[in-house]
């Protein structure tokens, strides 16, 4: 009778076991089933699987799983400093670009238009032009009649006087200042009209238009 009780207690305390054993496991198993590994690439090329992932690999790019190898997400290598750059050079020009073909749809309805606003804005910049050339003739006469005023009294051997000399400073000052407003015009004129002809080039890319 103590041996039977004795076998019945130890098949009771392996029971127990058993059933302590498979709730613990079920219990990991839940767990694990919501622990997310990472799966990473060191520097040398090889392959790591593991909880936490060293902030100098993330830049490598990684994998997020479960417990049972089910990938979650996957973050892409992060580009080279160079790659990068020119990424954010190549982003920012299509930005402008997107802008300034907003722009020229909001201002052209067809080419017709472009090669009218060019016409005229071309024609406005060459009538300023020769309006700066106009007035720098007439300085170059005033400064030749006050140079030979100067020339003149020198030669009678007289000190010529200080409004003469200040008027040829002025006119010479004026001649100058007039060269370089027309140099800046006939500039800008050229821009203009190899910009217009970029709009209208660009105009008929993006509408397909050609009048």
């Amino acid at each position: 009778m103590k041996q039977r009780f004795s076998l019945i207690a130890k098949l009771l305390l392996i029971s127990g076991l058993f059933i302590a054993v498979n709730a613990n496991t079920f219990a990991a198993d839940k767990t694990d089933n919501k622990t997310v590994f990472y799966r990473y690439t060191t520097n040398d090329g090889h392959k790591v699987v593991s909880q936490t992932i060293p902030p100098q690999y993330v830049r490598n790019g990684y994998e997020m799983l479960t417990l049972n190898g089910e990938i979650l997400k996957v973050v892409a290598p992060a580009p080279a400093e160079a790659d990068a750059e020119r990424i954010a050079k190549e982003r920012k020009a299509a930005k402008e670009q997107a802008r300034t073909d907003l722009e020229l749809r909001r201002t052209y309805s067809s080419v017709a238009d472009i090669e009218s606003a060019k016409a005229r804005n071309l024609q406005e910049l060459i009538n300023t032009i020769n309006i700066l050339k106009a007035n720098l003739v007439s300085v170059r006469s005033q400064l030749k009649i006050q140079e030979g005023h100067a020339a003149a009294i020198e030669r009678n051997g007289k000190t010529v006087p200080d409004d003469i000399l200040k008027n040829i400073a002025t006119l010479r000052a004026e001649d100058k200042d007039l060269n370089v407003q027309i140099k800046q015009r006939e500039e800008e004129h050229q821009t203009a009209a190899e910009k217009y002809d970029q709009d209208r080039e660009r105009f008929i890319q993006i509408t397909g238009l050609t009048k």
